[in-house]
C-alpha cells in the first residue's frame, strides 16, 4: 500500500480519522451485498448511505450539503465529522486535508413510492454540488483581493480545492439488507469509519 503523504498546512489538527478495523471480516460484514448500480437501480430503497468531503471551508460546506440532503429524507443520522489527508497526496504534490462526514438518509417504509430512486438521487447530490460551489466561487468575487492573493490563487494547482463532494456508497432495502454500490467499491479508509460509526451507534438498523 502506497504512503500517504500529509499536506503540511492540514486545514484541522482536530478530530483525526479513528483507526479502523481494516480486515475484510469487519469491514464487509457491514453490508449485505455488493451489487451494481444497474442491479441496484430497479430496487426502491428506504435509506441511502452517503458520504460527504471538503477540503475548503469544511465546517460550513458540509453544513450546507447536510441541510440540504436532510430536506430530502423522513429523518436523517450523520457520523462524527473527521479530518483525513488527501489518499491521493504524494510529496511532490501535497494536497490540503479533508474533512469528511457519513450520512444515513431514512426515507421511510410507507412512503416508498414517493422516495427519490437511486438515480434521481445521485441527480440531486450533484445539483447541490454545483448549487454549494457556485455559491463560494461568486462569493469570491464579490471580495477584493489583493496582488499577493490574486497571484497566489494564479499558481495554487487547480486541483487542491474541493468545494463539497457527495457520494452514495450503499442502500437500504424493505428487507433491511444494506447493498454497498459496486461502482464506488471497494470503500475508502475514511468512508469506512463513517459507515462503521454509524452501524456500531445502531443507525442502520
Amino acid at each position: 500500500m502506497s504512503r500517504i503523504v500529509p499536506y503540511k498546512n492540514s486545514i484541522s489538527e482536530k478530530s483525526k480519522a479513528a483507526p479502523a478495523d481494516d480486515s475484510d471480516a469487519s469491514l464487509v460484514k457491514v453490508l449485505s451485498a455488493i451489487e451494481p448500480l444497474a442491479q441496484i437501480c430497479q430496487t426502491q430503497p428506504i435509506g441511502y448511505v452517503v458520504e460527504l468531503g471538503s477540503n475548503e471551508a469544511a465546517d460550513k460546506h458540509l453544513a450546507q450539503a447536510r441541510q440540504c440532503l436532510s430536506q430530502l429524507a423522513k429523518n436523517s443520522v450523520w457520523s462524527t465529522e473527521f479530518v483525513n489527508p488527501d489518499y491521493t497526496a504524494t510529496e511532490d504534490n501535497p494536497k490540503p486535508d479533508y474533512t469528511n462526514q457519513c450520512g444515513y438518509l431514512i426515507m421511510g417504509v410507507h412512503t416508498a413510492l414517493d422516495n427519490p430512486s437511486l438515480g434521481e438521487l445521485i441527480k440531486t447530490t450533484k445539483i447541490i454540488e454545483k448549487q454549494i460551489q457556485n455559491e463560494f466561487f461568486e462569493a469570491q468575487k464579490l471580495s477584493q483581493l489583493d496582488v499577493h492573493s490574486v497571484i497566489h490563487n494564479m499558481s495554487e494547482p487547480k486541483n487542491r480545492r474541493v468545494i463539497i463532494d457527495i457520494d452514495v456508497l450503499a442502500i437500504k432495502t424493505a428487507d433491511n439488507e444494506l447493498i454497498g454500490i459496486a461502482e464506488r467499491y471497494p470503500f475508502k479508509h475514511h468512508e469506512w469509519v463513517g459507515l462503521q460509526e454509524l452501524h456500531q451507534k445502531g443507525h442502520l438498523e
